[in-house]
């Protein structure tokens, strides 16, 4: 909803802000909830996925409320890095409540219903955003999502059941510090990304940010593999599916958030379209998803995630080309079949990249590795969110459109690369799997 109401929400701080420095807005959403994304899973953990889950559902739609009654860029932006962090809290714990519900063998399934949800949500929003944006501007998207979260918390309040998985019971401390250090990280890189442009590639802001990124990563690093409790178990990634899973997955997200998040920018910057015509212009995106998104699953269930995993990127990539060479110009028809069979390679990709990351997870194990596999996945999302602003910068009109080509190369390359690593890095799958928990595959 807000990708459809960022272009008219551009237009309100105009006077304020430029596109670059407005972007945060987007931005520093995903750089909070990546960065503390781990130590988010840490905690639903050892102290219970519903109380966490919940507690990110009230943090979200109060941010959200308080985004929908600001005049200022600057508070604009905090309210959407709580919205962040409450997303953080939230999102471990979801699928960690949801999964352990399900046999191993089903999860793909399972996920796959998981993705149509997700898919249906992401169909509808596009509209409904639209709607809201025609009738009450954009603060109304803040004000439906945070109305809708405060009144989910409650629902989840008397429907969810505890979970809570302290293994070794310990209750040890957990890394606040090296929460911090990621945050530094992503952080430093994310502003590299979104003003680089703006400041200037070799402008002193810029390096400063890069060399914040690279000492606060070195340092997370370092203190990670010398904590008897690391804040990212190194076992986890040693898991070769996880890895090359959460590899392809940050690619996909890269490729599709470069999309979800530039489509409404060239649709209202190039061929000056209301936000009803966006959110309606931007349904064949998410169309196909709600279709396919089960059977999909079930496939995999069959066969195994490589295969689909390949046809999604392939697809995908051949579809970003296409828009970019020859469908856009073509007109909106055009266009949409064109993201109609993107979108069926996206959610091939999407959504069987996590059935590939946690189908052989342990239990007791899915809230912290479904962090550090969202950490990585919605590294993915905000980076691609980043590379729109990045490559047009603040052009406009003609100049704009010519930019945009850069945006379709950009997600047709990293949606090849994610099919390509799981097709010769994954290893073998078995159709019933014993569980294995953060041992190395």
């Amino acid at each position: 909803m807000l990708f459809v109401a960022f272009p008219f929400l551009e237009e309100r701080f105009a006077d304020d802000a430029s596109r670059t420095t407005l972007s945060w807005a987007v931005t520093i959403f995903f750089v909070v909830m990546v960065s503390t994304l781990l130590v988010a899973g840490r905690v639903a953990d050892r102290y219970g996925r519903k109380r966490v889950f919940l507690s990110g559902l009230l943090l979200f739609g109060a941010a959200a409320l308080v985004a929908a009654t600001t005049t200022s860029v600057g508070v604009l932006v905090v309210a959407r890095a709580l919205q962040g962090l409450g997303v953080a809290l939230l999102a471990p714990s979801a699928l960690a409540l949801a999964l352990p519900e399900f046999p191993n063998e089903r999860r793909a399934f399972a996920l796959g219903v998981w993705g149509t949800i997700g898919g249906t949500a992401g169909l509808i929003a596009s509209p409904l955003g639209a709607g809201v944006v025609e009738l009450f501007g954009w603060r109304g998207v803040f004000a439906f999502n945070g109305i809708v979260a405060l009144v989910m918390a409650g629902i989840g309040a008397v429907v969810l059941e505890e979970r809570r998985h302290d293994k070794d019971g310990s209750g040890g401390p957990i890394d606040v510090i090296g929460a911090l250090l990621a945050m530094l990280a992503v952080g430093g890189l994310a502003i590299v990304l979104v003003q680089g442009s703006d400041w200037g590639w070799g402008s002193s802001g810029t390096i400063v940010a890069a060399g914040l990124c690279a000492v606060a990563s070195t340092w997370f690093l370092r203190r990670n593999a010398r904590m008897a409790e690391p804040l990212v178990d190194a076992a986890i990634f040693q898991n070769r599916r996880f890895a090359v899973a959460s590899v392809a997955s940050v690619m996909s997200q890269l490729g599709f958030f470069s999309a979800y998040f530039g489509i409404p920018l060239y649709m209202a910057e190039v061929w000056e379209w209301s936000p009803a015509q966006v959110g309606i212009g931007l349904l064949p995106l998410n169309a196909v998803s709600v279709l396919a998104a089960v059977p999909a699953g079930r496939l995999v269930d069959r066969y195994g995630p490589r295969g689909m995993i390949l046809f999604g990127g392939t697809l995908a990539a051949i579809c970003y080309l296409a828009m970019g060479l020859w469908l856009t110009e073509a007109g909106y028809v055009w266009l949409a079949f064109g993201m109609g069979f993107a979108g069926l390679g996206a959610v091939a990709i999407g959504n069987h990249t996590t059935v590939a990351a946690l189908r052989d997870v342990d239990d007791a194990d899915l809230g912290s590795a479904n962090a550090g596999y969202f950490m990585t996945r919605r590294l993915g999302s905000a980076l691609g969110a980043v590379a729109v602003p990045a490559i047009v910068g603040n052009r406009t009109g003609a100049a704009f459109a010519d930019a945009y080509l850069g945006v379709w190369v950009f997600g047709a390359a990293v949606y090849l690369f994610g099919g390509l690593v799981v097709w010769f890095l994954y290893p073998p799958w078995s159709k019933a799997p014993a569980a294995l928990s953060s041992r190395p595959a």
